[in-house]
Formats: C-alpha cells, structure tokens, sequence
C-alpha cells in the first residue's frame, strides 16, 4: 500500500484538518488503496533543531533541513505534499521577497531535480478555512453537535429546519476561493468562518452571552473537529479548485 505524507509546516492544528479532509478526499475518489499521513509546524522545527545539532558537531554547512527531512519522509512515502495557505496576491508577493522565507524554502524543495514527481506544493488558496466552507452545512453541524437541544440532528434535519436553511444558503460561496482579503490582515477565510460561526451560535440559541459567542466560535484550534463534518462530494468539492488539485496528486500514487 502506497504512503503519502503530507506536511503542513505552518500549523499542528492544520496538519490534523488537512489529514481529515485528505482521507476523505481519497474515500470519495476510491483511492483504496492509499495510506496517508501528515507531519506539521512541529516537524519543521525539530528538523531545524536537528540541522543546528549537526553543524555543531560536524562545524560545516550540511544540506538544508527542510530538505534532509523531505528526503527522509521519501525512505517510506511515496511523496511529501507540502500544504501552506495561500491567503491575497499581496500578502503571497511579500512573503516571495524575503529569500529565507517559509515559501521560498519550500520551492525551491519542491523544485529540486532530486525530487521531481515525488515533492509537491498544494496551496490552500484563501487558506485552511476556504476548504472547510465548501460545506457550510457540515459546519453547521458541527455546532449543533455542542448544543444538547440541536445535537442529534442530522445533515438533512439541519437543512430542512426553517430558521437554519435561509443562514446556510446565505453564506455558502460558489467558489470559496473568492473570499479574498483585500489588504494583509484584512477579512478573509478565517474571519468569514469566524462570522459565519457567531452567526449559528445565535440561531441556536439566541439568548447566549456575546463571551459566550467568543469563546464558543470558531477558532483554528477547532479546525480538526470542524473538518470531520465536512461532505466530500461533486457539489462541494468544485467549490475550491485548490481542494480539487491536492486529490489529483493523491490520484497520482493509489
């Protein structure tokens, strides 16, 4: 059985939501036969360790530790598939200018010869949250799962429920993609859910606290839980075509 690695080195929290939504992604195209796992920001940073370790002892430059490491996965994995989001054109153009930044390490990686078809970059455009809201009515039901009064309400019930109906179809984009920050540090994927969030809170129960609210929305530490409820299937998944590229190259090693 072929293994797949994917490393999402900028989050722990995102390298769990990406692996959720990864085997679901290989159940929908029937990848049977694919074993996936994922590394996250902590790999990237006990291989930075390691590398310090070695200059320490050997007192010369050895190969970069990003690259030391991806080699290492490839002794048991067929590939490694970097995921890292991909937030406005603005934000992506600065991190390109910085020669030691996280981007620019990853491919020039990807786009090491040694590495040809087995390392690969998959963007998260719009980041992790673009990816999740391709199924706003999965989101939905993980918040009803919190409420006692709502929680064995399944998808359908959800969709069907008069006051619940209208709030999904409002905020359910077409392309997800499209949910771009203006400027850096502006309203994008993230903040979209965060309201989308708030906004279900209060219809299941409109007499909840605002610190309630703040405490219960949703938080990138949440995004784990949050990717279980998500349905993978032809309407969603042409929601984002960034999704739809990391399944080609899962399809690429069954």
């Amino acid at each position: 059985m072929p293994t797949v690695r994917i490393w999402t080195v900028e989050s722990d929290y995102d390298r769990d939501a990406v692996k959720c939504l990864a085997n679901k992604l290989a159940t929908y195209l029937h990848l049977d036969n694919l074993s996936i796992q994922a590394s996250g920001r902590r790999a990237l940073q006990s291989a930075g360790r390691n590398q310090s370790s070695r200059r320490n002892r050997q007192r010369s430059p050895s190969s970069d530790s990003l690259r030391r490491a991806t080699q290492n996965y490839l002794e048991e994995a067929a590939c490694v598939i970097f995921v890292i989001d991909q937030d406005s054109p603005m934000s992506t153009h600065q991190r390109r200018r910085e020669p030691n930044s996280l981007i620019n390490q990853i491919e020039r990686v990807v786009n090491d010869p040694h590495f040809r078809g087995k390392v690969f970059l998959a963007w998260a455009v719009q980041e992790l949250e673009a990816w999740l809201l391709i199924d706003c009515l999965g989101i939905f039901c993980y918040f009803t799962r919190q409420s006692p009064q709502y929680r064995t309400f399944d998808r359908d019930r959800i969709r069907q429920h008069s006051s619940f109906r209208p709030l999904i179809d409002r905020n359910q984009k077409g392309n997800t993609e499209n949910i771009v920050e203006a400027v850096p540090g502006g309203k994008g994927a993230k903040e979209y859910l965060r309201e989308f969030s708030e906004q279900i809170l209060r219809a299941i129960n409109p007499s909840m606290p605002q610190r309630n609210v703040n405490e219960k929305r949703y938080h990138e530490s949440i995004s784990p839980e949050v990717a279980e409820h998500i349905d993978i299937n032809q309407n969603t998944l042409r929601r984002n075509n960034s999704l739809r590229r990391l399944g080609d190259v899962l399809t690429r090693f069954n």
